[in-house]
C-alpha cells in the first residue's frame, strides 16, 4: 500500500493498492561538481503494475535520473571509484521495479533541490524531512525515518542530549539539511535563556563537518543517528550523543510535464519493495534497518507536512 499526503482541506487524495544511506575519505570531487556513477547491482523484478504507473516520458526515456549526496556514509559515498551506500543501491531497485535504470549523479546535497528544479534530475534522494519550503518546489515520498544526534569526540566531557544544550557551543551542520532548522531553534532557545548563541559553522558536505570535529575546531556535530553509527564502525574516535527531532524522510521527485505522475510510481515501487523484502535486506545491509517504514507517503504542495518531534 501508498497513501498520500492530506490536503490542507483534511481530504486524503487517495488510497492505492497494489498486487504485488557520510564518508570520511573523500571520493567525490572536492569542489562539489556532479559525478556520474555506475549503479550498483541489485536483483529486482520488474513489476507491471508499477510500470504502468510511469509517466511516458520517463519510460521512453528508459532511465531514472536520480540525484543523492556525495560523501555521506552510509547514505551515499565512493569506495574506490564506486558509488556505493544504502541510496545508490535502492535507487538501483527502485528504477528496476519500474522497469528503468538507474542514472545516479552525486552533488552536493544543497544542490538536489535546485537540480529538480532545473529539471536536470527525476528524483533527490537525501532523505528529506517534509516541510512546506520544500513542497514548494518538488513533491515528497516517504519511504524512511530518522532523527537527528549529535556526533562528538570520544571521551568529551560536552555531551548535549538536546537543542537546549547548544548554547555558547560550536556545532556543524550540512548545508540545507534537518540541521539548519534545528540549529535556528537553539539559537532562538538560546536568546531566550539569556545565554550565549552557539556557533553554527555550515558545510557543504558531511566529511568537512566531520573533519571539523575531529580538528577540534568545533564541539559537535548535528547530523543525522546514523552518522555517527557508521563513523564509530569506521574506527573514528567520535561517538553519538542526544536525540533531536525525528520522524518520517522522503525521497524528493522533480515536478513537471515529463514527471506528472511520478511520485505515485515511485510510492509504488518502495511499496512493492517493502512487500518483496528487497527494501528490508537493502537497510539490513547499510545499518539503517532501524528507520524502516511499512506505508510509503505522497506529499505535494497543499498538503500538511507531517508533524515532527522536536
Amino acid at each position: 500500500m501508498f497513501r498520500t499526503g492530506v490536503s490542507r482541506r483534511g481530504k486524503v487524495a487517495a488510497t492505492v493498492a497494489l498486487a504485488a544511506v557520510l564518508a570520511v575519505s573523500a571520493g567525490c570531487s572536492s569542489d562539489g561538481e556532479a559525478e556520474e556513477s555506475a549503479a550498483p547491482s541489485v536483483d529486482v523484478q520488474v513489476d507491471e503494475s508499477v510500470q504502468a504507473l510511469v509517466p511516458t516520458a520517463v519510460r521512453d526515456r528508459g532511465s531514472l535520473r536520480v540525484a543523492t549526496m556525495n560523501n555521506y556514509k552510509p547514505y551515499s559515498y565512493t569506495d574506490g571509484s564506486e558509488l556505493v551506500g544504502m541510496i545508490p543501491e535502492m535507487a538501483t531497485a527502485v528504477a528496476g521495479v519500474m522497469g528503468l535504470t538507474a542514472d545516479i549523479t552525486a552533488i552536493e546535497f544543497p544542490s538536489i533541490l535546485t537540480g529538480l528544479q532545473a529539471q536536470r534530475y527525476d528524483i533527490g534522494m537525501g532523505e528529506y524531512f517534509v516541510r512546506e519550503d520544500r513542497l514548494e518546489v518538488a513533491d515528497f515520498v516517504t519511504e524512511w525515518s530518522n532523527y537527528n544526534a549529535f556526533v562528538i569526540r570520544q571521551g568529551s566531557e560536552y555531551k548535549p542530549e538536546s537543542i537546549d544544550d547548544v548554547c555558547g557551543r560550536a556545532v556543524a551542520i550540512l548545508a540545507g539539511s534537518s540541521g539548519v532548522p534545528a540549529m535556528d531553534a537553539g539559537v532562538a532557545k538560546c536568546a531566550e535563556a539569556g545565554e550565549p548563541a552557539p556557533i553554527v559553522s555550515t558545510f557543504p558536505v558531511m566529511s568537512e563537518a566531520v573533519l571539523a570535529l575531529t580538528s577540534q575546531r568545533v564541539d559537535a556535530v548535528l547530523t543525522g543517528r546514523e552518522v555517527g553509527i557508521a563513523l564509530v564502525d569506521d574506527g573514528v574516535p567520535v561517538e553519538a550523543s542526544g536525540r533531536v527531532g525525528g520522524g518520517p524522510t522522503a525521497t524528493a521527485v522533480a515536478r513537471s510535464t515529463e514527471t506528472e505522475g511520478l511520485p505515485e510510481a515511485i510510492a509504488a515501487a518502495y511499496a512493492k519493495l517493502i512487500e518483496d523484502g528487497t527494501y528490508a535486506s537493502i537497510h539490513e545491509k547499510w545499518k539503517t534497518d532501524y528507520g524502516m517504514i511499512e506505508d510509503p507517503t505522497v506529499y505535494r504542495m497543499g498538503d500538511v507536512p507531517p508533524t515532527y518531534a522536536s
